[in-house]
């Protein structure tokens, strides 16, 4: 198909089309630069190069695999894929102070401020109301104030308290916040709207529970198991972020958006039995001998660093894609590394062989040793 002229991005610069309005103007007419005509006709050349940008910028959001911004958001949402929102990171601290005295819901907690300015100090609120033992402590259920990923923090970070608690000393979180999301990345989005319409989900097959699971913020992908326990049952494995197995708060969650053990609204159909289990962890361990570049400015333990993160990242892109981790594939990974000349030994779980994995499972990466 022919180019329309004003998606021609070389036959829309300022100059040329300043030059076809002058050829329309006669010959017999002083056109030349510096003149009434010429200088009349160059602001408006220049005025057409942004109508043409924008032409091409309207086009490009029409489409789903251009579009992008609130643009991606609304042509999604026309096909019922709804982009997922930002979640707050839930978690637990133990308050120490005098016994008998009580913490009320709505308490607001903060980490330490930090020195550099990327790292703010983190709100938390207390979504209960405790009473401390007779020893003194209580544990209470706390939320981050601001959806996203950056609630998730270690433990022992939150210890202030902003208000004036007299019989409560301190305050910390034994065990790190989990769950916090940050909202759906456009490509993620994408790549659901591309699925859904694609694969359109019909009757509870299995591209609608595909689709209803990714549904659910932190999940990543899905197995689908039909007549798992006979006619009627259907099982979900389920990744959580970052291609790992999720939590078991996850796994809820997915369990009673689909189809809840207590009954109420459900995606599936009626009479379908609906189990949400989470994927297994398959630990992946290497050990390996490799010959070093002396010339290479790196030392042993950055050369672990780098190759276990990119095995990290080469994992995520197999989770629920293939049935095997090729030993070919990781010696591969070792030998790109800056500073691996070669390797000499090179074992996978003890092995020297491709690792199977089940569609229940996920490789992640287990313990890493590289010698020299």
């Amino acid at each position: 198909m022919e180019i329309p002229v004003y998606l021609d991005s070389t036959q829309n610069t300022e100059e040329a089309i300043r030059q076809r309005m002058l050829d329309r103007v006669d010959d017999d007419i002083d056109k030349t630069e510096g003149s009434y005509v010429w200088d009349g006709l160059a602001p408006v050349a220049m005025e057409l190069v942004f109508v043409s940008l924008l032409a091409q910028y309207v086009l490009n959001m029409g489409f789903a695999q251009t579009s992008a911004d609130d643009y991606l958001t609304m042509r999604a949402a026309e096909h019922g894929v709804i982009i997922r929102p930002a979640v707050k990171a839930t978690g637990k601290v133990l308050f120490t102070g005098t016994p008998g005295s009580t913490v009320p819901e709505g308490l607001l907690l903060s980490t330490e401020g930090a020195e550099t300015e990327d790292s703010s100090s983190l709100q938390f609120v207390t979504t209960q109301n405790i009473t401390l033992d007779e020893t003194g402590h209580g544990e209470a259920a706390i939320e981050a104030v601001e959806a996203g990923a950056q609630g998730n923090i270690p433990a022992g970070r939150i210890v202030l308290m902003l208000a004036d608690r007299r019989n409560v000393q301190a305050v910390t979180n034994p065990e790190p916040t989990t769950g916090g999301l940050d909202v759906e990345d456009p490509e993620i989005l994408r790549a659901r709207y591309l699925e859904k319409v694609r694969h359109p989900g019909t009757s509870g097959n299995i591209d609608d529970y595909k689709q209803w699971a990714k549904e659910v913020p932190g999940v990543t992908d899905v197995h689908v198991i039909p007549l798992w326990n006979g006619p009627g049952t259907v099982k979900l494995i389920v990744l959580g972020p970052n291609k790992l197995p999720p939590d078991a708060a996850l796994v809820a969650a997915v369990q009673e958006y689909i189809a809840p053990t207590n009954g109420g609204e459900r995606k599936a159909p009626i009479g379908a039995t609906v189990a949400v289990d989470a994927a297994e962890s398959l630990p992946i361990q290497i050990d390996a001998t490799v010959l070093m570049d002396a010339s290479a400015n790196i030392s042993l333990a950055e050369i672990n660093e780098n190759f276990t993160a990119d095995l990290t990242e080469y994992l995520a892109t197999m989770a629920f894609q293939a049935d095997v981790i090729r030993y070919a594939r990781i010696g591969s990974l070792l030998i790109e590394q800056t500073g691996v000349v070669d390797y000499i030994d090179l074992t996978i779980n003890g092995g020297t062989g491709n690792i199977p994995v089940a569609n229940n499972q996920v490789a992640v990466v287990g313990a890493v040793e590289i010698h020299v």
